[in-house]
């Protein structure tokens, strides 16, 4: 299990700090974990299931691609519903 620290975050998936902070609080990212009491910091297999479901997903087209996380957020839980509605 690795952490990655927020700016870390930013420049794998290439989005602004504020971009990420939406992300997270309309539920379409992984939310981040505390590390420490002052120290927050996102799961690696978190990032990379979003990222593998966002490029499953094909191209951007709006609510089809939002990506849908367990309550707990989870790794490995991250699926999109447009490859739910490809795959049912």
């Amino acid at each position: 299990m690795r952490f990655l620290r927020p700016r870390q975050v930013l420049e794998m998936i290439g989005v602004s700090r504020t971009t990420l902070w939406r992300m997270v609080q309309a539920g379409s990212f992984p939310r981040p974990v505390w590390i420490t009491e002052r120290n927050q910091g996102y799961l690696l297999d978190s990032v990379e299931a979003w990222m593998r479901a966002r490029a499953e997903a094909g191209p951007f087209d709006g609510a089809a691609a939002r990506t849908v996380l367990a309550p707990s957020g989870v790794a490995g839980r991250a699926v999109t519903r447009l490859v739910q509605r490809r795959a049912g």
